[in-house]
């Protein structure tokens, strides 16, 4: 008979299928880190509660404007009460909502509604508001020797645009930036440091009305310009195109830069002093010939300018105008003007103090030589002194004479201005010096002196 003896073969066919069977067993238990029930898995996200950004939003016709989803089960559907006034898409998965308000009379409010895909729904009232409309930028050059819509180098022109509402009605205090686009122009500004800007922002008026004026740069070459206004609350836009004419010897051009400034003093009470602004001048036939409204309220430097492009400078003395206005006149006879705006300021003017005195500098007791004489001692006397000036609660410390020994005297300071009482002197032991200090930040001090005999 043949041994009994295990075969390679059948014992690899075991092992396998022994391993087959452990697996099928931990696949059983949940083994494995791709197991639905893995118990080291992180928990799904719960979504947070949906709601609408900004919950109360305010928006204008003809302006975008986006409201944002936060929270809820994407995808959202979106719905609109009032399609006609804002028309929203039917369903958004980014969170994001892009309203685009058509055109209304007066303020009108609209529901928006948003649906999760878990069916909860949030709404917000969206208040929609007539869009301020502008007119046309327009550009009026100050002189028309370069032709209507065009300004000469060196030259002015006021730029001008209209923020009206419903009915064409003008909105005022509305804020408007004017913006250089293109071209070698500026902007006025009442700034004497920065009399031109290439950005300005101004406020329309009762009328709505907004304006600035634009200053061509003397003696460029001839060249296209554009100027942007925007009406800053809703971001509407219009611009203007006009042309800069190159003018080489400015016989028709006069100009001066800034055209006005405006400086205020320290305080109320007070108007500026010392203050220089300088005034160039362009263009016409020099020499020009300078003159003030209040020719003494202002120092003027160089009041005749030799030569384009030099200044005459002004200098505040003090007082107060609004405006003083300066004449320019070329050799020819051609006029221009510039004014210079001097106001008080808006702080609080400081307060005087007065200096610190005390009355009278020195007393004697007895006086003969006194008129009257003085016949009291120092013995058992109060003497008074007079406290003025300087910042009340005073201080007043004594210098005993060495005769005195120890005794000291007994001071009473006044709280305010008013009487000192000095007692407890002593007869025959000379002068008594009494130094005074106030409470101000820097401190006055001053001193008084009793002498008993």
């Amino acid at each position: 008979m043949a041994p009994n003896r295990l075969n390679p073969h059948w014992l690899q066919v075991a092992l396998a299928t022994v391993a087959l069977g452990v697996l099928a067993i931990l696949g059983g238990c949940g083994g494995g880190s791709g197991a639905p029930n893995n118990p080291f898995a992180p928990p799904p996200t719960t979504p947070g509660p949906l709601s609408i950004l900004p919950t109360t939003p305010t928006v204008f016709a003809n302006t975008p404007t986006i409201l944002t989803i936060t929270g809820g089960v994407p995808p959202f559907a979106v719905f609109s009460s009032n399609t006609a006034v804002l028309p929203v898409g039917a369903s958004t998965t980014s969170g994001t909502i892009v309203l685009l308000p058509a055109n209304v009379l007066a303020d009108t409010a609209v529901s928006i509604t948003v649906q999760d895909a878990a069916g909860t729904k949030v709404s917000t009232v969206v208040t929609v508001k007539p869009a301020p409309i502008f007119n046309t930028l327009t550009i009026t050059p100050a002189s028309a020797a370069c032709g209507t819509n065009a300004i000469c180098s060196g030259q002015t022109a006021t730029a001008k645009v209209t923020v009206t509402g419903a009915g064409g009605v003008g909105i005022p205090n509305r804020q408007v930036r004017f913006d250089v686009v293109t071209g070698a122009f500026a902007i006025q500004s009442s700034d004497p440091a920065n009399p031109l800007v290439s950005t300005l922002t101004v406020v329309s008026d009762q009328f709505g009305v907004a304006q600035v004026i634009v200053q061509a740069t003397a003696g460029v070459a001839t060249q296209p310009a554009l100027l942007r206004a925007t009406e800053l609350t809703t971001g509407n836009q219009q611009t203007a195109q006009f042309t800069i004419v190159q003018t080489i010897n400015g016989s028709t051009v006069l100009s001066v830069v800034p055209t006005s400034a405006t400086i205020t003093g320290p305080d109320t009470a007070t108007c500026s002093s010392g203050v220089r602004v300088d005034y160039f001048i362009y263009g016409g036939t020099p020499p020009y010939r300078i003159t003030a409204s209040f020719p003494t309220a202002v120092i003027i430097v160089n009041p005749t300018v030799l030569a384009s492009g030099l200044p005459f400078t002004a200098i505040t003395n003090g007082a107060c105008v609004n405006p003083l206005t300066f004449s320019i006149l070329d050799a020819t006879g051609l006029q221009t003007t510039a004014t210079l705006t001097n106001t008080p300021g808006t702080s609080a003017p400081p307060t005087t103090i007065e200096s610190l005195q005390a009355f009278p500098s020195q007393q004697i007791f007895p006086d003969p030589g006194h008129n009257p004489p003085i016949a009291q001692s120092c013995t058992g006397l109060t003497v008074s002194e007079l406290i003025t000036g300087g910042t009340p609660p005073y201080s007043i410390t004594p210098s005993v004479p060495p005769g005195a020994g120890s005794t000291v005297p007994v001071v009473t300071a006044p709280s305010t201005q008013g009487f000192a009482l000095i007692s407890n002197l002593v007869t025959g032991v000379g002068k008594y010096t009494f130094f005074v200090a106030d409470a101000a930040a820097p401190q006055q001090t001053t001193s008084f002196s009793i002498t008993c005999n």
